[in-house]
Formats: C-alpha cells, structure tokens, sequence
C-alpha cells in the first residue's frame, strides 16, 4: 500500500517530535502520540476497508491483521488520554493474538515459497517477519505473563538485528531471475510489516535509552507521578486487578475528586 507511505512518514515524524517535546517537559508532546495512535488506527481501518470489500476471495490473514492493529492503536491512544472500556486489557490481548498468528502464517508462507527460490533470502524473511511476532507476542503478553514477555521481546529484538546484518552483507539475492536485497523485497510485501519494524525500533530505543538514563523518561503534568508509576505496574503485569479494577483506576478516581473538591471550595 505505497499510496499511504506519506501518511506513514508524517505520523513517524509525529510520534518522534511528540516523543522530544514530552522528554522536554512540554505536556503537548504526549497529546502528539495520543493523537498519531489515533491517526495510525484510521490509516489501518482504511486499508481494512479496502480489504473488506474487494470482490475477490479476501485475504483473512491480511484482515485478520488489520483488525488486530486497529484495535491495538485505539487502545494505545485511550491510554495516552486515560479513556478505558471493560475488559479492554482482554479486547487488547486478542487483538495482539491477531496480529501474532497472522505473522506466524506469513513466517511458514515465505519460508515455504522462498527457500526454493533462494534459500538465503527465505531466510532473512524469515529473521524479518519472526522480529514482528516476537515484539507482538511481548506486546500482548506484558499485562499476562510479564516473565515471558521480555525475553521475547529481547529475542525479538535480536532476530531484527541478525536481519539487518544479514541483509547487509549478502547484498544482492537472485531471486526467479531478479536481483534483490532482502530490504527491497521485504518492502515490496503487501502488508504493515515495515512500519511495524520501524515501531518496534523506536520503542526499543526509547526503553533501552531511559533505563540507562540517556535521555529522560516522557513527562506529563497532568497527575502525580505516582499515577504513572500505577500505571506502569499494571501495563508491566506487576498487579493484577482487584475486583476487576487497577489500583491506578482508583486513585484516578480519587484524585479527580480531590480536584473537584477544591475548586468547589475556591469558589
């Protein structure tokens, strides 16, 4: 879908600038990525439209993931404004199943149809497309299974960087009588995949880049930071909820009504 790339651009330069501003201190920087989650779920639901109402036979691994990161992206930018719906932690986790079981189809797929071709490019695919269910699979199982959830991330990460390396140094693969590096043909795929990747790169460097303390941790001035540290551990899968509810949840509440209480009294 290269007619959205111009969208994709604007909304990396979005998420990067929205990322900055945040790390400045300036609040709006967190509105930004609200909004470009926001943006990113409209792109994908057009495409999913797309889909959707072609006459041909539709590709249900291809819906299958557009659904799945729709409702990831709504989900990520109610976050950032603090908006919730019930059971929004399972809505989350089987969209996430969508995303990671249409990968693993297209991981089998490319090797199946690519290593005949050229066995090494099969490969590299392979290194590439993995990279994505991986990060999916840490993604979904953070809030679940936190324990597993990093290493995979991890691998996830490696799988990436074995990718990019590899690319590198084989350069060009004959490929049915074309030659391609495994960047050109990756991008010719019809699917998220690249946009993905490049998601995944910039969370990972942000993560990697706070917890060594080079760059500061994104801001907000709205609730006290022992709000986000609530936050953090349920998003982490530190907490589980009680009686449905996230202690966050709670003392969201409770401070909402603090606030009112002294503008009442102010008046």
């Amino acid at each position: 879908m290269k007619r959205y790339n111009p969208y994709y651009y604007l909304l990396f330069v979005l998420v990067i600038f929205g990322a900055f501003a945040s790390m400045a201190q300036n609040d709006y920087g967190i509105k930004i990525l609200g909004g470009a989650a926001f943006a990113f779920a409209v792109i994908f639901a057009l495409q999913l439209l797309y889909e959707w109402r072609k006459k041909k036979a539709k590709d249900w691994v291809m819906v299958s993931e557009l659904i799945g990161v729709v409702l990831i992206s709504i989900i990520l930018g109610m976050r950032v404004f603090y908006l919730r719906f019930p059971f929004v932690e399972v809505v989350f986790g089987v969209a996430g199943l969508m995303v990671i079981v249409s990968y693993a189809i297209r991981v089998k797929r490319s090797w199946t149809s690519l290593h005949i071709k050229n066995n090494t490019m099969a490969v590299l695919v392979v290194l590439f497309l993995g990279s994505i269910t991986c990060y999916f699979a840490s993604m979904t199982l953070i809030p679940f299974i936190p324990f597993i959830a990093e290493p995979l991330g991890a691998v996830g990460f490696m799988l990436l960087i074995l990718f990019v390396v590899g690319a590198l140094w084989k350069n060009q693969l004959l490929v049915q009588g074309e030659r391609l590096t495994a960047f050109a043909y990756v991008s010719k795929v019809r699917d998220r995949s690249l946009v993905l990747a490049a998601l995944f790169v910039l969370f990972t460097a942000y993560t990697g880049l706070t917890s060594i303390g080079f760059i500061p941790k994104m801001y907000s001035n709205e609730f006290p930071q022992r709000y986000f540290e609530l936050v953090q551990q349920a998003a982490t899968g530190k907490e589980k909820p009680i009686d449905g509810r996230y202690r966050h949840e709670i003392f969201k509440e409770k401070f909402d009504q603090f606030v009112k209480r002294q503008v009442n009294s102010s008046k």
